[in-house]
């Protein structure tokens, strides 16, 4: 019995030193997470009543969209060890400690360069050039679409931003005044994202969620928290300028539930100038954005990987910051919101578009930049976004959606197009997708003509040319 003994507790030495590196390789960028927490999911809801029974822990928090609980655990608990046996149960899907994300700019202690002269220009400045936004804006400028901005709050009266920023909650103070608080390294860091998404996409609603102290700091259960209530309050995308080492069960949940939602997440690759791979960028379902400078080459700080996704400016970038100053900053934290805005600008467009559809847009006519940075290609994703190849390449998936339903062409694309053409019915709401033959002149009886010989006679699909 006493070699039964000592064989038991032999193995559970060896489980316990090859299990823990998953929680340690799961730490924010420091290794901390939140004191007396736990973050756990169980196969069926019955089954949390008998963890708080075995355990003596207690439920602070329900996440009923993805099944996630927070969880107190008893003063004086050794917090790994405990998660890791909780972790172990038939019944739980995960537990783990409630670990910390960090603004990148926060933990390099990178602040923005006050612009105290004013002698930038916040709509003219060289980022928006590099990526041609009046060129864009020609077409669309978001409205009707709203973007969540989940950081360490909005300045919401600054003269850029007063217009189009709500609060949504605060999650650090309890309240809903999420505001970008004053006198820490990370203020004035999500306004800045703010700014550039506004910059991108100057008609969007913008909803501020502060899960970041003013350190740069915030847990993952309330970011994943924040994330669901962005997809409740309508937003169709989401910026997470935040990194962890690791991976944050409850929140890669909530991630992949806004995906299934159709909400498009952007999320900054990292400022470690290695290969490292951040979460939450390093997730299936985000947008996992590296930096460039003006010259299209990788910014020296940015990360690069084979999950990066796609690249925006990041180095002397322009935008509000605190009160009513502007600043320069560098970062992928502020690449992250250049792709964010562009998902707004699509969804604009074509608001019954799918997230596959606004993904693709965004990655397939990027602009290759693999021969500008031979030591990282393959390594930068698609490349350089491009605004106005993005909204015409989905014109071209969308050509016969005459309704602008996301659907199409069938028939009710038809009856819209007969009677925007003969009893003075509304204009398609975006006209050249009525270019069915592809002959430039939209609507008209040649493109009725195509419709009808596609939809019942096997004629060529439409071929609008946009």
């Amino acid at each position: 019995m006493l070699r039964l003994t000592i064989r038991i507790q032999l193995w559970l030495a060896i489980l316990l030193v090859v299990t823990w590196p998953v929680f340690n390789a799961a730490a924010g960028s420091t290794g901390d997470y939140s004191p007396g927490d736990l973050v756990c999911a169980v196969t069926q809801p019955a089954f949390i009543d008998s963890i708080n029974i075995d355990y003596g822990t207690t439920v602070k928090n329900f996440l009923p969209q993805i099944g996630g609980y927070l969880l107190e655990v008893p003063n004086g608990s050794d917090i790994e060890a405990l998660a890791l046996d909780i972790a172990l149960r038939p019944d739980v899907l995960y537990c783990e400690p409630n670990f910390l994300l960090d603004a990148p700019e926060g933990v390099q202690s990178s602040q923005g360069f006050i612009d105290e002269m004013q002698v930038g220009s916040f709509l003219d400045q060289n980022a928006a050039a590099l990526i041609n936004l009046a060129g864009a804006h020609d077409l669309v400028t978001g409205g009707n679409v709203s973007v969540g901005i989940i950081d360490a709050g909005v300045n919401m009266t600054h003269p850029d931003l007063t217009q189009n920023v709500a609060s949504g909650f605060d999650y650090v103070d309890n309240d809903s005044n999420a505001v970008d608080e004053p006198g820490g390294r990370a203020s004035g860091h999500g306004t800045f994202v703010a700014g550039l998404v506004s910059l991108v996409a100057p008609d969007a609603d913008l909803i501020s969620y502060r899960v970041l102290d003013t350190t740069g700091r915030g847990n993952g259960y309330t970011i994943a928290e924040a994330l669901l209530q962005a997809v409740a309050d309508g937003c169709r995308a989401v910026n997470l300028s935040i990194v962890m080492t690791g991976k944050h069960s409850t929140l890669d949940e909530a991630i992949s539930f806004a995906r299934d939602q159709g909400v498009v997440v952007t999320a900054a690759a990292g400022n470690d100038s290695t290969g490292l791979e951040r979460f939450p960028a390093k997730d299936s379902y985000t947008l996992a954005v590296a930096g460039v400078d003006s010259n299209l080459v990788k910014a020296d700080f940015s990360n690069f990987n084979g999950k990066v996704d796609i690249c925006a400016p990041a180095t002397r970038v322009y935008a509000p910051y605190d009160d009513s100053m502007y600043a320069w900053w560098d970062g992928t934290s502020f690449a992250a919101p250049f792709v964010a805005g562009l998902a707004a600008l699509l969804y604009e467009r074509h608001p019954g578009a799918s997230w596959d559809d606004i993904i693709n847009s965004i990655l397939e006519p990027a602009v290759d930049i693999d021969s500008l940075n031979e030591e990282y290609a393959g390594m930068l994703g698609s490349g350089l976004i491009d605004p106005v190849a993005s909204l015409r390449f989905l014109d071209l998936q969308k050509c016969g959606d005459i309704d602008g339903n996301g659907q199409g062409p069938d028939i009710s694309d038809l009856i819209y197009l007969v009677d925007y053409m003969f009893n003075g019915g509304a204009v398609p709401p975006v006209l050249e997708l009525a270019d069915l033959n592809g002959d430039g002149v939209p609507a008209e009886i040649g493109d009725l003509v195509h419709l009808v010989d596609y939809m019942f006679s096997g004629g060529l699909p439409p071929a609008c040319d946009p």
